[in-house]
């Protein structure tokens, strides 16, 4: 149900011959955040989070990524946790690079673009969405031309 609703918040902003891979409910933060600090303070663990630190780290937070063939989208989040209607950044797949991923209670992919990069931190019950973004992030690009692989 969660990826249907990605996909259809996707669809309005695919290019011609994109193709939707992963979608995933984060907490997007700086590249070097540590999993336990994004987990503090930004409410990850409940009744942690407070209104100073949500005001310090306005311009991060609670987003959903998108991932498709071509680019990386990032949208705001619903209060719900599903896609919302702000289309926050959008991130060409060439400049995009899977720099780390760990999982557990609270897992971290780090994805470094060509200049910086964000920490995209995940609780428990995310994980899997956290392990198909990976994934989807470590595989390789086809060069121009070539059709893009499934497997």
């Amino acid at each position: 149900m969660f990826r249907s609703r990605v996909a259809a918040a996707v669809a309005g902003h695919l290019l011609p011959g994109e193709q939707f891979r992963v979608g995933a409910r984060a907490v997007v933060g700086n590249l070097t955040a540590s999993r336990l600090g994004t987990a503090l303070s930004r409410g990850i663990i409940p009744g942690v989070a407070d209104a100073a630190t949500d005001w310090a780290l306005k311009t991060t937070g609670k987003q959903v990524v998108a991932v498709t063939d071509r680019r990386m989208l990032f949208f705001s989040q619903t209060f719900w946790g599903g896609p919302g209607d702000e289309l926050l950044m959008i991130v060409p797949r060439e400049l995009v690079s899977l720099a780390e991923a760990k999982f557990g209670v609270v897992s971290v992919v780090r994805v470094a673009f060509a200049v910086g990069g964000v920490s995209l931190t995940f609780p428990l019950v995310d994980r899997g969405s956290a392990k198909a973004l990976a994934a989807e992030l470590g595989r390789a690009l086809p060069r121009h031309g070539e059709p893009l692989s499934d497997g």
